[in-house]
């Protein structure tokens, strides 16, 4: 068998454009809520390697150092593979040219052979990006009310952002990221009716229990499907939890996409929150990536 060669990004982007092409075809195939792609050399990174055999590129890899951070990331176009292996070859000498001990890559969720590769170089998943159709789903019965969120309801907005701080700062997430000033995050709260968010609340006993944020993100990646809402926010109080408020919300925000003429629902959520691990796969939210990290002691 020949040996691999590793090359500079820069003279094979169309090689490396017909892998990501290959490598998209198997996902959609799996997963039809992508979005339809025709070229895909403008998705490419600017600066990567890639990996040849006998002349014919098999692999590319093309990632970028965040400065602040020190993390390097390789995002939804940052790697694809004829044959998975040389991606090994590829970061042995990527990450080696970084020299940063943090290392972030975005795998397709449903490409097994990549996903292989990605654990044996000893990442762990971290995160989760998903997607399902929006439907007219049935109400679902609380003892409570949702709304469209107020201007008057921000203090309980903030109360229930802390709530997802709390929960993610306890184990077993063990989140660094403390929460800002809470005049900071009363300013945030208060903008929310100044761009696109959509925002309600459940209440019961005339009290805000939760919290779901819908956002038309923009399209525009490998990721984002076309007339797509995210659900980009949600929680619930603990004492109110298993009461349905969740539930409730969720088929609320569903039935808001479907009035509204949106065809598909993203949402994303971090592997180690118990709750939201659980909650979301049984509300029928399909993996599209996964997020995986690795830190080197």
């Amino acid at each position: 068998m020949p040996s691999l060669e590793i090359h500079p990004l820069s003279g094979l982007r169309d090689e490396a454009a017909t892998l990501l092409a290959e490598r998209y075809v198997r996902q959609r195939a799996a997963e039809p809520l992508l979005p339809e792609i025709d070229d895909f050399e403008p998705y490419l990174p600017e600066e990567g390697l890639v990996a040849s055999r006998g002349g014919a590129a098999v692999a590319y890899l093309a990632g970028a150092v965040e400065e602040e951070s020190k993390l390097a990331r390789w995002l939804f176009a940052g790697h694809a593979a004829r044959e998975p292996e040389a991606l090994r070859d590829l970061f042995a000498v990527q990450a080696g040219e970084f020299d940063v001990s943090r290392f972030m890559v975005t795998v397709p969720a449903t490409d097994r052979d990549l996903l292989d590769v990605w654990f044996r170089l000893a990442f762990g998943c971290q995160a989760v990006w998903a997607v399902r159709e929006v439907e007219q789903v049935e109400p679902v019965d609380f003892d409570g009310t949702i709304r469209p969120a107020t201007p008057d309801d921000v203090e309980a907005i903030v109360d229930l952002d802390l709530v997802l701080y709390a929960h993610q700062e306890a184990t077993p997430s063990f989140s660094e990221f403390s929460p800002p000033p809470r005049e900071q995050s009363e300013q945030e709260a208060s903008e929310l009716w100044d761009g696109p968010y959509v925002t309600f609340v459940a209440e019961q006993r005339s009290e805000v229990v939760g919290m779901l944020i819908l956002y038309p993100r923009p399209e525009g990646d490998l990721r984002v499907p076309a007339e797509n809402i995210d659900l980009a926010f949600a929680a619930t109080r603990p004492e109110a939890r298993g009461s349905g408020v969740g539930l409730a919300l969720t088929a609320f925000a569903l039935r808001y996409a479907h009035e509204h003429g949106y065809r598909s629902m993203t949402t994303d959520w971090r592997m180690v929150n118990l709750l939201s691990s659980r909650f979301w796969p049984r509300r029928g939210f399909r993996p599209q990536y996964l997020r995986l990290y690795r830190a080197v002691p």
